[in-house]
């Protein structure tokens, strides 16, 4: 039998090379090894993710290449859930994401979910043009620690100020991380609507909201 490493390095050449039928026996053959579901989600899987993603900021890789690879890390995590679950494993904070009224992209918001399922989050993608009380009630509902809005189109990108003015007056603004994001949304953008980071990728969004939790970057809000 394979060693936990070798498995785990070809889990990650799996997502590299966009491999499900190898990454699916390589998940078998990781349980049969009793390799932690975590472990093999954030060690093995979530590498090749974001070796993915630094090819797309670069111009390597195409962006049909990280809606497919996380499709794969979706998958896997939701064939895992059970082991974590009866594991006694929590799956880390929860995340709430959509795509704001008025926008019915989802490319994206897809594959920034795999990237945050991949590091650990419980993951709840309510959708498509969902209002603000949509996004208000799902973070409610799942006790959300963070909260992305998905606005591809320009005329929308506003919106994700009523998300803000949503959660505030819940009460639930300051007891979680709001990111929003899309193409081509900025910094300055994100601060004018409320929110404490803007994701311009995947990759971007996870890395932001490490920093945030981490103390290591100020909330746009707080500026």
């Amino acid at each position: 039998m394979s060693s936990k490493a070798d498995i785990l390095e070809k889990m990650k050449e799996a997502v590299i090379d966009l491999d499900d039928e190898l990454l699916d026996k390589l998940i078998t053959e990781g349980l049969d090894a009793k390799i932690g579901p975590l472990d093999m989600i954030m060690e093995g899987m979530n590498p090749g993710l974001t070796i993915i993603g630094e090819g797309f900021d670069t111009g390597k890789r195409f962006m049909s290449d990280l809606v497919i690879a996380g499709d794969m890390l979706t998958d896997a995590t939701e064939r895992l859930r059970p082991y974590i679950v009866s594991g006694g494993k929590a799956m880390g904070d929860t995340m709430v994401i959509g795509t704001v009224e008025g926008d019915v992209h989802f490319i994206g918001k897809r594959v920034v979910g795999a990237v945050f399922a991949a590091n650990g989050y419980n993951v709840i993608d309510i959708g498509e043009n969902k209002s603000a009380k949509d996004f208000v009630e799902a973070a409610k509902k799942n006790n959300a620690s963070i909260v992305g809005a998905s606005a591809i189109l320009s005329p929308v990108k506003s919106y994700c100020g009523n998300i803000n003015r949503a959660l505030v007056n819940a009460g639930l603004r300051d007891n979680l991380i709001y990111i929003a994001g899309g193409w081509a949304f900025t910094d300055e953008q994100a601060e004018e609507y409320g929110a404490d980071a803007a994701g311009t990728s995947a990759i971007d969004a996870i890395n932001k909201v490490k920093k945030l939790k981490a103390g290591d970057m100020p909330r746009l809000k707080d500026r």
